[in-house]
């Protein structure tokens, strides 16, 4: 989630402060038992609260919300969010999501209730766990028994990914779809397949990485992704998780086994392996140099770790290893999709530069294995 944003949501989406009461009044008349409370780190296109019934202890520095209370009175917990029309959840998406990563995925409902302008509320069920963000360890040197519970979170993220590859086996190649995906096997298939915001521009989006990325090293990756982007024709197409980050991922903070992804607006269909940009997260942390330059430090362990992830996916669904090399290029797609283009309040047209963007840019050297020039 980007930073507490919450006093200023109200303009920014073209509505008055006043509104945010005459939201607040609108939830406690829709759930008169419960209590409602503002989180304290919000997202920049929604304002979220939480909706209880009993006393709980709410997270003082980001969206964590601990339920001391056990059985039905976590059914009683809700996380409500309210959006303006252009940022509306698709439910027909989270309904998919539940279907391909199961509890991880919140249910979601339209709150039937009048709100302000173009407005609307979406009730998600209440998913426990802490932000990995809040728990990411900031030195390369991992202690045993650090050192099992990032193995904990890397094997569960395994198989958190793994849940979403096809469930039926149809044959030896790589052509395998979920029952609930959208198949179409013409040669354009990829691109009708890929239908969202991202997915449907993809050809086009590598390709201006490809022509206006800041050094040639980067445009040579681009081109070379967008020259096998063919390969991908026999390639699961799945739904994936658009914002994988350590704030959108819950853990349990004993064990640090995944507990749930938050923040499912810009989930879409796209190649199996999209999102595994997440993984790198997992492995990993930025920081700075005594200049004030980012810097992205792996952990110590992180090729063990590397190879725990791989071995447990492939495990779990052994197909993914005869996919390997394009779940890889699905990988390099996400890699350069996301962090090759600046998020200009919502806006992700403009191409990174060495100006404005130096973490994403970081982040695509280090991600994609290219040195810095």
């Amino acid at each position: 989630m980007s930073p507490n944003l919450t006093a200023s949501f109200w303009k920014r989406m073209g509505l008055q402060d006043e509104d945010q009461g005459r939201c607040l009044r609108v939830i406690q008349e829709a759930y008169p038992e419960h209590t409602v409370g503002i989180l304290n780190q919000q997202g920049y296109c929604s304002f979220t609260v939480i909706v209880y019934l009993h006393a709980l202890a709410l997270g003082t520095e980001d969206e964590e919300v601990s339920n001391s209370q056990s059985g039905s009175s976590a059914t009683k917990t809700w996380i409500l969010q309210i959006r303006p029309q252009q940022h509306a959840l698709d439910l027909n998406i989270i309904d998919a999501a539940i279907q391909a990563y199961g509890p991880a995925a919140p249910r979601t409902r339209l709150l039937n209730c009048r709100l302000p302008s173009n407005l609307a509320a979406f009730e998600l069920d209440f998913v426990s766990g802490r932000a990995y963000s809040r728990c990411q360890l900031r030195t390369r040197d991992i202690d045993p028994l650090m050192l099992h519970k990032h193995i904990m979170l890397v094997e569960s993220f395994a198989s958190l990914m793994a849940r979403s590859w096809p469930l039926s086996s149809e044959s030896n190649t790589c052509r395998r779809m979920r029952a609930d995906s959208p198949i179409n096997d013409s040669p354009r298939g990829l691109q009708v397949q890929c239908d969202g915001r991202v997915g449907k521009r993809m050809r086009s989006k590598l390709s201006a990485l490809a022509s206006s990325l800041p050094d040639a090293a980067l445009r040579t990756k681009a081109h070379d992704v967008l020259a096998a982007l063919n390969d991908l024709g026999e390639h699961p197409i799945v739904l994936t998780h658009g914002d994988l980050i350590p704030s959108n991922i819950l853990i349990d903070p004993k064990t640090w086994r995944i507990k749930g992804l938050v923040d499912w607006a810009e989930a879409e269909w796209l190649p199996f392996g999209t999102c595994l940009y997440g993984l790198e997260h997992l492995l990993g942390f930025m920081d700075k140099t005594s200049t004030g330059q980012p810097v992205w430090r792996y952990y110590n362990a992180t090729p063990d770790l590397r190879a725990r992830f791989w071995e447990q996916m492939i495990q779990e669904k052994p197909e993914i290893g005869d996919c390997r090399k394009t779940t890889k290029l699905a990988r390099d797609i996400g890699v350069l999709l996301w962090y090759g283009y600046a998020w200009d309040e919502g806006a992700i047209d403009r191409v990174v530069n060495e100006v404005d963007d130096r973490e994403e840019l970081e982040c695509l050297r280090t991600f994609l294995e290219i040195s810095t020039p």
